[in-house]
């Protein structure tokens, strides 16, 4: 009888490792900051107006005493150290599929934030499935992180089978045109797809084009949908999208680019 031999485990672990080589790769300076805390960090809060972008988002107003919350695709962890300094949050999840993130920044960050560390549980892992129960959390947050997700609403519904009944969804620095901006960007996609098709070029891999968005960074997995379709696939998810914040502060500091914007849902 032939032995069985099952290597979806090994595959998995490996797998997850796939992120951080991507980053290298596609994005050279990514290697300055990808295990150095401050260097991070002035990415983050200098270069990028991640953090900037949030310092009047009210989080306790939508916090309950002891909140348990989950911090999806946290990063460095830099959003899970200004979470962890609320009086009103007892313990947070922080999952990410980087080691690196996990293990050399988050330390790092949290010891340059003054976070409390005390409070965190970190957790390898992929965005799906979450291996949490069912009504796990008080809120669960994700910055710049839902747009990776190879399906939208299967994501959001799994965010929603976490968290409890009445519990928010924030749905940090994302950059969605407006309906007719992204059509227009789609468009454009579309003709240089037909393009390159027409002069036989290969690429080992390509953007995708749907008629709600598209795929345009196939090897970092960077999607890009209009606000109605994020709109549309939280309320399918089971929330309710109580606000929409837009930052009015791009994604890189003294661009011109688009604006980051924040999702505030409710779950029902």
């Amino acid at each position: 009888m032939p032995s069985n031999k099952n290597w979806i485990s090994d595959q998995t672990l490996q797998g997850l490792a796939q992120f951080d080589e991507a980053m290298k790769t596609a994005c050279d300076d990514s290697n300055n900051y990808l295990q150095n805390g401050e260097a991070y960090l002035k990415r983050i809060g200098e270069e990028c107006n991640y953090i900037r972008a949030l310092e009047d988002l009210n989080w306790a107003g939508y916090l309950p005493q002891d909140a348990h919350v989950l911090d999806l695709g946290c990063g460095g962890g830099w959003l899970t150290a200004i979470l962890s300094k609320l009086e009103e949050v007892s313990k947070l999840h922080a999952l990410d599929s980087s080691y690196y993130f996990l293990q050399t920044l988050l330390p790092q960050v949290f010891a340059q934030m003054e976070g409390h560390l005390n409070k965190v549980e970190v957790v390898e892992g992929l965005f799906q499935p979450l291996l949490f129960d069912d009504a796990t959390f008080d809120a669960v947050v994700a910055s710049s992180a839902v747009h990776h997700a190879d399906n939208l609403e299967s994501l959001l519904k799994e965010m929603r089978r976490v968290t409890k009944p009445g519990g928010y969804m924030f749905i940090v620095n994302e950059t969605p045109w407006s309906g007719w901006r992204h059509t227009v960007s789609v468009a454009a996609c579309a003709v240089r797809i037909l393009r390159d098709l027409l002069l036989q070029k290969y690429y080992a891999k390509s953007p995708a084009i749907s008629a709600s968005g598209y795929l345009y960074d196939p090897v970092l997995g960077d999607r890009d949908y209009p606000i109605w379709y994020w709109v549309e696939s939280i309320k399918a998810a089971g929330f309710a999208v109580e606000e929409i914040i837009d930052s009015e502060l791009p994604t890189v500091a003294d661009s011109k680019g688009r604006s980051l914007k924040h999702f505030i849902c409710r779950a029902v």
